[in-house]
């Protein structure tokens, strides 16, 4: 592929010398758009079934079925037998409207549905045999082919643990006294949305013995039919002909994805994804979004040459300022810029002749599923083998910001664990010259001497540019985005931070003995001197902080909040902060439980929330890990590890201040900021690269106390992989250059195949927070089980 040439298919044509620009409003994210439907009340369609359902030509209900209906509103029947009345009635109604189809509805049906020539080609309701440790399981499932998902110690209409990937519909049958039926049905539709990619939208049904009310999900939201009596069966009806024969506008099915059985029809499935006219096998699914929302989905695939790629797929509002694909287009302009994930084809989703599209809710905008197609991938940072390792990642990762800040004049505004990745593998792909704006990374610095530019390759990769702007798009720049545990504290806010922390400055660090040398090697004195305060200067950093007091300053006068460079690298601060508490040394005993110290400063990160439209000061509670004294950082760490504390204090005391405050003057450096961190880095690297620390990528430091932390804790604001794969048991999956993978062992218990984890990166407008302590702990990114 020629470097100039990246294919964009379905969008305006776009210029590489040109920055990303659009007359497009920003696409916003809101509580109640990312934050999902367990504590709050759906939307109710008073006329569901003229906006969301296809009702059969015509349906009378035969003797049988009345008969099943008298069983479920029997007060006295239990809720075992009244499954197997609902199980009994749906097969009933959804054998004789399979019939009424035509042939060539029915055999497309048939294909689609993947029902073997000659067999019962109807959905078939049964019942899902879960233990009652396994919360949110559905009670009845629809799936085709039902004789093939039969267990040695299933019955008949009873099945042991169907896997999602089979799964069609969704029933919950609950008795009167019995409330969260919406709840659990949302909550398996969430999980159904994760274990599905194949399956945009879905139709789920509750069912009491008073009444019973269909559920409607797809990427806008979920919205749900007023309760039906039972003396009326057209919405039920309609619900199971919904599912052969659905309305024009509904797609239920992406025919571009499709799943690949594995030896057994329980074992987890493989991808095909179609994707700019050729098909992808072998793919792993190996992250799954919020399903209310953009629902970011991520592949890991293979081409007829057996070369890995990357597919991201996400439903996007049609209105948008800065699409990613423009972002990466813009950065790799004049050639592959070394350290962001590369992209190679970008455009919408189509089934047969229409784009995958979901109409609004209310006044919201309508969805479209977009597709990429990305070159590059990496590990997580957890990941590493040594510390020096890790770090060098980090101080690549802040070269790669800048050189992105300067250049291409473009912020990140989403830097975290899940989108910094380190040990990249990077695809060979022949025609993509480098780019002429490639910087110097740490093996050049430490090496000695520069690389020749084709070889320069960071030791880091930077992705999901989902919420990069430009630094001259003012307007954007004062949105609040992030993900909560690595969120700047301003940006968080939405507002300059005045406290006795944010007004202290510290000189910009000097370099000692061999990592002066290599540095000046490298960038050469006229850099080092640039960013240097002349000793015994008031500067910091270049600029002149404020009073030491916050109290002499006067609030009405504080400057008004935007994003700055500055924000991004507190963010890839607390990334570095997260795995460097994480690792576990090589040499050193493993921890089971988390000391006092370890505990509350886990407590501080895993609870922090974005707040919504009420707020101060006191809601960012982070300031008590900035605010450590040198000995409470030392605390945190084992013997081994004492280095590193301290390199943490002294990184912290350059960060923890409000550069918005300060009195810029002259040429102030945009990215002395990161100067100063990859300055404290380096020396770190050069003093200890003769006896880096040896790390257990398979272990991790606990971030729970053990009565809670039962094995690894996974990865914040990521899904389970276990759960997406809709296994069990331990696995390790590699992060990937288009998004969150999920992080390795995620505990062998059959449980875990519907345990979800809270996929929380957001932009919060002015709307206030739910009313709910699972919100609370959602947005912090704390492992949340729905209940």
């Amino acid at each position: 592929m020629n470097v100039h040439t990246c294919i964009i298919a379905g969008f305006e044509s776009f210029q590489y010398s040109n920055a990303p620009k659009s007359d497009e409003s920003n696409e916003g994210y809101t509580a109640s758009e990312d934050q999902g439907y367990y504590d709050t009340p759906q939307d109710i369609d008073q006329d569901f079934l003229a906006n969301h359902l296809r009702s059969p030509t015509t349906f009378v209900a035969t003797h049988s079925m009345l008969a099943d209906v008298a069983k479920i509103m029997d007060a006295v029947t239990d809720n075992v037998m009244r499954r197997e009345a609902a199980a009994s009635l749906l097969n009933s109604i959804s054998k004789t409207l399979h019939e009424s189809l035509s042939p060539s509805t029915r055999e497309k049906h048939r294909k689609r549905s993947r029902v073997p020539f000659g067999k019962l080609g109807h959905l078939t309701f049964v019942v899902n045999y879960c233990e009652k440790e396994e919360r949110d399981a559905p009670e009845l499932v629809g799936v085709y082919n039902a004789d093939d998902l039969r267990g040695q110690d299933d019955v008949d209409g009873m099945h042991h643990r169907i896997p999602y990937h089979r799964i069609e519909a969704l029933v919950e049958v609950k008795p009167d006294r019995r409330r969260g039926g919406h709840r659990q049905t949302v909550s398996c539709a969430h999980r159904h949305h994760v274990a599905r990619p194949d399956r945009p939208a879905i139709y789920c049904l509750v069912i009491e013995p008073g009444w019973y009310q269909v559920i409607s999900s797809d990427p806008t939201g979920v919205v749900v039919s007023p309760r039906n009596e039972w003396t009326d069966l057209r919405l039920l009806a309609a619900y199971i002909y919904s599912h052969y024969y659905p309305p024009r506008d509904r797609h239920l099915w992406d025919d571009s994805v499709s799943w690949i059985s594995g030896e057994t029809p329980h074992d987890p499935p493989t991808w095909m994804v179609r994707c700019h006219g050729r098909s992808y096998t072998h793919g792993r699914l190996l992250f799954a979004g919020y399903p209310w929302g953009r629902r970011t989905t991520v592949f890991q695939v293979t081409d007829r040459q057996g070369s890995e790629m990357i597919i991201k797929d996400t439903y996007r509002r049609r209105v948008r300022r800065c699409k990613e694909q423009y972002i990466l287009v813009h950065i790799h302009g004049d050639g592959d810029l070394p350290g962001v994930v590369r992209l190679t084809w970008a455009g919408p989703v189509r089934t047969g002749n229409k784009m995958l599209t979901y109409g609004a809710r209310g006044d919201e905008e309508a969805r479209r599923k977009e597709r990429m197609a990305l070159l590059d991938s990496g590990c997580s940072l957890v990941r590493a083998k040594t510390v020096n390792d890790l770090l060098e990642a980090i101080y690549d990762v802040l070269e790669v910001h800048r050189t992105v800040l300067r250049e291409r004049k473009i912020l990140h505004r989403d830097m975290s664990i899940n989108n910094i990745l380190m040990y990249p593998k990077r695809a060979d792909v022949g025609g993509r010259a480098m780019s002429r704006k490639a910087p110097l990374f740490i093996k050049d610095v430490l090496g000695g001497s520069p690389r020749p530019r084709t070889e320069r390759l960071p030791a880091c990769l930077v992705i999901d540019y989902d919420y990069a702007a430009q630094i001259e798009d003012v307007d954007e720049l004062k949105q609040r985005t992030g993900t909560p545990l690595y969120i700047a504290r301003s940006v968080s806010l939405g507002m300059v931070l005045l406290n006795h922390l944010s007004v202290r400055g510290k000189p910009m660090p000097r370099l000692t003995g061999g990592a002066s040398y290599l540095y000046t090697s490298a960038y050469g004195q006229e850099r080092y001197d640039r960013y240097n305060d002349e000793p015994g200067s008031p500067t910091c950093h270049g600029g002149l902080p404020p009073s030491p007091d916050p109290d002499d300053f006067d609030e009405t006068r504080l400057p008004p909040f935007f994003h700055r460079p500055e924000h991004d690298v507190e963010s890839v601060y607390w990334t570095m902060v997260y795995a460097l508490l994480r690792v576990q040394p090589a040499g050193a005993s493993r921890e089971l439980d988390l000391s006092a110290a370890s505990a509350s400063v886990w407590k501080t990160l895993l609870s922090h929330y974005i707040p919504g439209e009420e707020y101060d000061q006191s809601d960012e509670k982070r300031h008590e890990v900035m605010s450590r004294v040198k000995q409470q950082w030392l605390d945190l760490f084992g013997a081994t590890m004492q280095d590193v504390a301290l390199l943490l204090w002294r990184v912290t005391q350059h960060v923890r201040a409000e550069y918005a405050l300060w009195k810029w003057e002259g040429n102030p450096q945009p990215d002395h900021l990161h100067e100063a961190v990859q300055r404290l880095i380096l020396q770190y690297l050069v003093d200890h690269r003769d006896n880096p620390i040896q790390l257990d990528p398979d272990h991790l430091r606990p971030t729970h106390p053990r009565s809670t932390n039962q094995g690894d804790t996974p990865t914040p604001t990521q899904l389970s992989w276990t759960q997406a794969n809709g296994v069990t048991g331990n696995h390790t999956a590699s992060r990937v250059g288009s998004r969150r993978a999920a992080s390795g062992n995620q505990g062998s218990d059959e449980a875990s195949r519907y345990r979800i984890i809270a996929n929380l990166k957001r932009k919060l407008s002015d709307k206030k927070p739910f009313r709910s302590s699972k919100r609370l702990k959602a947005l912090s990114g704390a492992p949340m089980s729905p209940t």
